[in-house]
C-alpha cells in the first residue's frame, strides 16, 4: 500500500523537475536572446521637453503616447524646459534617469521594449501635476493614417484659409499685428531653431516671439458650414487676449474659441460643428496683448502673439497624433496693471496703503540692499540680511556670490543709516540667525556656523559645517528661514520637492534623517538634529507666538499653518 502511495508522489516530483528544467531552458533561451541583441543600437528614439505642465514632444504633443515594437531598443531623452527639478522613470521597469535642475540640461533612459508601461517624473507632486504618459507596445508600422481635410468654399471657390495665395484675400485686417502677417520657412519672427510645423508655403502670425508687442484683429468673410467637423492649427500665447474664435455670422455669438498653448509649434485643434451645419460662420483671430512688462525686473512676455493656419472641414471627426485639447491649455488672464512699478524706495513707501494708525518708514533700499532673501535681528536691534545673488542655480564650490549685510539705525529715526558687509562668497544661502557666539546660515547642502568677532563685526573663523546632506533637487524649496525657538533650539523649514538626508559630515546613512516638507530643529549645545513636524508644501517662514506655538507661512493657499510637534 505504501508503494502505491509513493508512486503518485514520485510522478509529481518527476513532473516538477521536468517542468523546472523546461522553464529554466526557456529562461536561459530568453536571457541568451537578450545577450545576443545589440544594446548599442537604438531602434526607437524619443525627445521630450520636461516642464511642470508635462512632457512635450517636438510636435507639441503633451505627454505623448510613446510607441515601439516588442524587442526594440528604446531611448527617451528629456531636456529641462525650465529651472526646476525633473527626471523621467519607467514604472514597471523600475528605471530612472538622472535628475535635471538647470534649464536646457538633458538626461535619458534606455531600455528594451517588452511590455506596456508608464513614464513619469519621480519628483513628489510632479506626476500628480501632469508629468505622466503611456508607453505602448504595438505591431507593425507606428504611424497613424491621416484624413485629408476639405477647404471651405464660397460662391463655388475655395477660401484663402490656408494663406497659400500669399495674401490676405478673404480676410479683413485691423491693427498693426496683421498688416504683414504671412511668413514662410524659416520664420523671421521666431528664434532660428523654432519648429513651427505648418503645411504649405505660408502661415499667419500676429508677430511671433520677436514682434509680440503688435496688436490687431483679423476677420474672415462668412462661409457656410458644410461638414460636421473642422480643424485648424494654432500656437502662441495661452492668454485670454491671444485667441482664435469661430463666430456665428447670424447671431454674432462665439461658438468656439481657443488660445495658443504657450509654445511655438503649431498643433491641430478639432471643432465639432454638428449643431451648426448649413449655418454661416466666420473666423476671428485676436491679438490684444502687447506682452510689455510693467515691472522693471520681469521681462516681457514674448508669447503675446497668436499663430494660425489651415482651417479645414471633415465629414467625420479627424484624429491627429499631436492634437491640442482645451484641457491641456492653462489660459492666463490679462496682466494686472502695476500702478506703482519702477518707483524709488521712498516713493514706494509713500504709495503703500496702511491700516489706520499705522506708519511706514523706508529703512533701506537699492543700491544699499539687493535681492534680500532672509533676515534676522540681533540682541542690539541690528538687521542681518542675506543677499541671494546665487539663487536659484548653485555655483561651483567656492564660487558663491551671496553675502551677509549688517544694518543699524544709529539715531532711532527708523532709517538704517549704517551698513556693514559681514561676509561674502556664500553659496545659495537661504536662512540666517544670530546668537550663541556666531551666525547660523542655511546654505544647501550645508547648515553652517560662522564664529562671530563681535568687536569688529567680522567672522571669527572660517564657516563650520554642522550638518550636510541638505538637498538641492528644487532650489526653490531648500532649508530656509532660521529662527530661535523659545526652547533654545534653532528652528527652520524645508520644502516638499527637495529630498534631504541630513547628518553630521561623514555620518553613515543609518545616522542621518530623511526629510521634505517639514519643520526641523537643531540644538546648538548638544548638536542634536530632528524633524519637529511634517506636512504642508513649500514653507518659507517660521515664528512663535507668546505661548511658544509655532506658525509657518507657505507659498500656496492656505498660506499660514499652526504647527504641532509630531
Amino acid at each position: 500500500m505504501r508503494i502505491h502511495r509513493v508512486l503518485p508522489l514520485l510522478s509529481c516530483l518527476i513532473f516538477l523537475v521536468l517542468f523546472g528544467l523546461g522553464c529554466g531552458s526557456e529562461n536561459k533561451k530568453e536571457s541568451a536572446e537578450n545577450q545576443m541583441r545589440d544594446s548599442t543600437q537604438i531602434d526607437r528614439e524619443y525627445f521630450l521637453e520636461a516642464s511642470m505642465l508635462g512632457y512635450f514632444a517636438k510636435d507639441g504633443t503633451r505627454n505623448p503616447v510613446l510607441k515601439a515594437n516588442k524587442g526594440d531598443r528604446v531611448r527617451i531623452t528629456i531636456t529641462n524646459g525650465e529651472t526646476m527639478t525633473h527626471d523621467i522613470a519607467m514604472e514597471k521597469l523600475g528605471i530612472k534617469s538622472g535628475t535635471l535642475l538647470e534649464e536646457g540640461s538633458t538626461t535619458d533612459i534606455t531600455f528594451w521594449a517588452e511590455s506596456n508601461d508608464t513614464y513619469y517624473c519621480t519628483v513628489p507632486g510632479h506626476r500628480a501635476a501632469g508629468m505622466v504618459g503611456e508607453f505602448k507596445i504595438v505591431e507593425g508600422d507606428l504611424s497613424a493614417p491621416v484624413i485629408a481635410g476639405i477647404v471651405p468654399m464660397k460662391n463655388g471657390k475655395p477660401l484663402n484659409v490656408g494663406f497659400e495665395r500669399g495674401n490676405l484675400s478673404d480676410w479683413k485686417a485691423e491693427g498693426d499685428a496683421f498688416k504683414n502677417p504671412l511668413f514662410h520657412r524659416p520664420s523671421p519672427v521666431h528664434e532660428e531653431e523654432a519648429q513651427i510645423s505648418f503645411d504649405g508655403d505660408f502661415f499667419l502670425s500676429s508677430g511671433g516671439t520677436k514682434n509680440y508687442k503688435l496688436k490687431g484683429i483679423l476677420t474672415s468673410v462668412p462661409f457656410t458650414v458644410e461638414y460636421p467637423f473642422a480643424s485648424f492649427r494654432v500656437s502662441g500665447g495661452a492668454l485670454e487676449d491671444t485667441r482664435v474664435e469661430i463666430v456665428s455670422a447670424e447671431k454674432g455669438e462665439v461658438i468656439f474659441k481657443s488660445t495658443g498653448q504657450g509654445r511655438v509649434t503649431m498643433q491641430p485643434i478639432v471643432v465639432d460643428l454638428t449643431t451648426h451645419l448649413n449655418s454661416d460662420i466666420f473666423i476671428r483671430i485676436i491679438d490684444n496683448e502687447t506682452g510689455i512688462s510693467t515691472i522693471p525686473y520681469i521681462g516681457d512676455d514674448t508669447w503675446a502673439h497668436i499663430s494660425f493656419d489651415d482651417f479645414l472641414f471633415y465629414p467625420t471627426r479627424p484624429s491627429f497624433p499631436n492634437q491640442l485639447y482645451q484641457e491641456d491649455i492653462i489660459v492666463m488672464p490679462p496682466l494686472d496693471p502695476i500702478v506703482n512699478s519702477g518707483l524709488s524706495g521712498k516713493k514706494a513707501a509713500e504709495a503703500m496703503t496702511l491700516p489706520e494708525d499705522f506708519k511706514i518708514t523706508l529703512a533701506a533700499s537699492e543700491p544699499d540692499i539687493v535681492r534680500p532673501i532672509s533676515f534676522t535681528l540681533d540682541a542690539r536691534g541690528r538687521l542681518w540680511v542675506v543677499e541671494g545673488h546665487t539663487y536659484p542655480v548653485p555655483a561651483e564650490e567656492g564660487k558663491g556670490r551671496d553675502r551677509i549685510l549688517i544694518f543699524e539705525d544709529t539715531n532711532g529715526d527708523g532709517t538704517l543709516d549704517k551698513r556693514k558687509v559681514f561676509t561674502e562668497g556664500l553659496n545659495l544661502a537661504s536662512g540666517i540667525e544670530v546668537g550663541m557666539g556666531g551666525v547660523w546660515v542655511g546654505a544647501a547642502p550645508y547648515l553652517l556656523f560662522i564664529p562671530l568677532d563681535e568687536e569688529n563685526d567680522k567672522p571669527g573663523g572660517p564657516p563650520q559645517i554642522l550638518l550636510d546632506g541638505w538637498g538641492l533637487d528644487d532650489t526653490h524649496e531648500v532649508l530656509n528661514n532660521l529662527r530661535w525657538g523659545p526652547d533654545g533650539w534653532l528652528y527652520g523649514v524645508h520644502g516638499v520637492f527637495t529630498h534631504s538626508n541630513v547628518g553630521k559630515p561623514g555620518a553613515p546613512d543609518d545616522e542621518r534623517t530623511k526629510l521634505n516638507a517639514a519643520v526641523w530643529r537643531y540644538h546648538p549645545i548638544r548638536h542634536e538634529f530632528e524633524v519637529f513636524s511634517e506636512g504642508t508644501s513649500n514653507p518659507w517662514g517660521i515664528d512663535f507666538n507668546d505661548h511658544g506655538h509655532p506658525f509657518i507661512t507657505v507659498c500656496v493657499i492656505p498660506h499660514m499653518y499652526h504647527i504641532v510637534q509630531g
